[in-house]
């Protein structure tokens, strides 16, 4: 391996073959694209330099180069390599970077969370920095004083990128309405849940804009941030969070909608985590869940008793956040993280009118690191 002491007196050590297979040099590297030009099966395992005092420090330590037994030359920049450190501090200030650390939280946060404005946000891109690293840090910020108008969901949504399409359409409108195809559309209380959790691969970013408000008594808009629930759970009652990590669960949905007959259906537990444990999707919804349960008989019992404590520390007003939105007011949210609900009100068709579409996080974590290269380079994950 390659050793290098940084000023400070911090230590790296680079793996030869790491090295040689991260050529810069344009027949290994094309520069443009940032893409490899060599092929996988040709990698040298045993990859060495003719010797150690092949390498050298250049261009006033700017540069490292190396002459490997090939006699082919390979040259890094010392910021390049500097920010590819193999140490455990260099690989979890690189997972920040990539990952923007989550802060959790309950009911108490309410007078704090953030909020930005949506004139600031469409015109300014610090504004829209600031934003998406909210938004990704905190699962849940308020967009305020956005015009109380059709079309403002889908302008602050592209200022990021496309929107996610599904088979309720590119943006979609929640009013109640006869004979509808989601429960969402009726005027009754809607539980707490995550929206489209029969999706393999779910939108991970949902907005909801408020264009008319039930002025009556209802309609409140509830948020929770159910992963910080769930890891209470873990520490309340681990059976309960076992069972519910554990036990897979069919979600669905059929009917019609903007883009005709569908059929969806996804088998996944409540909680979903990595091989780390962190948990990465929640998904909830009542009225998906498919009455089809593969589990054995005996296990079932155990598993309702589960998702009832879940559900009732999801809905504690401990930890769920209970508001009225103003017409103009756009709550932009993680679909993997956050579940919403609204009371119920009594009113006619029309009297409250929502509408909201949804983003990945591909997409989301995409812009912001375009925007931290520009305006904030020091954040920014790729130091070419």
């Amino acid at each position: 391996m390659l050793k290098v002491c940084w000023e400070g007196g911090k230590e790296e050590v680079y793996p030869y073959v790491w090295l040689k297979d991260n050529c810069r040099c344009p027949s290994c590297y094309h520069k443009v694209s940032h893409s490899r030009l060599t092929f996988i099966e040709e990698t040298d395992l045993k990859a060495e330099p003719i010797s150690v005092q092949r390498f050298q420090v250049i261009e006033g330590g700017q540069q490292v180069e190396v002459v490997w037994q090939d006699v082919h030359h390979s040259t890094y920049g010392t910021e390049w390599l500097h920010s590819r450190g193999f140490s455990e501090e260099s690989r979890q200030a690189r997972d920040s970077r990539y990952r923007l650390e989550r802060k959790f939280w309950g009911s108490e946060s309410l007078d704090d969370f953030p909020e930005v404005s949506f004139k600031e946000v469409i015109t300014d891109d610090v504004a829209l920095l600031e934003w998406l690293r909210q938004l990704e840090v905190y699962g849940f910020v308020k967009v305020k004083d956005a015009p109380a108008e059709i079309g403002q969901v889908r302008r602050l949504a592209e200022r990021i990128a496309f929107i996610r399409k599904t088979h309720y359409g590119e943006d979609f409108t929640v009013q109640a309405k006869p004979d509808p195809s989601n429960v969402a559309y009726l005027n009754g209380p809607l539980q707490l849940h995550a929206d489209l959790p029969y999706y393999e691969y779910k939108p991970g970013v949902q907005f909801i804009h408020c264009i008319t408000q039930y002025e009556g008594v209802g309609g409140d808009s509830q948020i929770t941030d159910a992963i910080h629930v769930a890891r209470q759970l873990q520490k309340e009652c681990p059976e309960h969070y076992r069972l519910l990590t554990d036990t897979p669960v069919d979600w669905f949905d059929i009917g019609t909608d903007e883009t005709g007959e569908f059929y969806k259906l996804l088998r996944l537990p409540v909680i979903c985590t990595d091989k780390n444990g962190q948990i990465r999707r929640i998904n909830m919804s009542q009225p998906q869940r498919d009455s089809h349960f593969s589990v054995p008989p005996g296990e079932v019992t155990a598993w309702y008793a589960a998702m009832v404590a879940y559900y009732r520390l999801l809905s504690d007003p401990k930890y769920c956040l209970q508001f009225k939105m103003t017409p103009g007011t756009i709550i932009t949210f993680d679909n993997l993280r956050i579940v919403h609900g609204r009371t119920g009100y009594f009113s006619g068709p029309g009297e409250r009118h929502v509408q909201g579409c949804y983003l990945d996080w591909d997409e989301v974590r995409s812009r912001r690191r375009v925007l931290e290269t520009k305006i904030d380079p020091y954040r920014s994950l790729y130091n070419q």
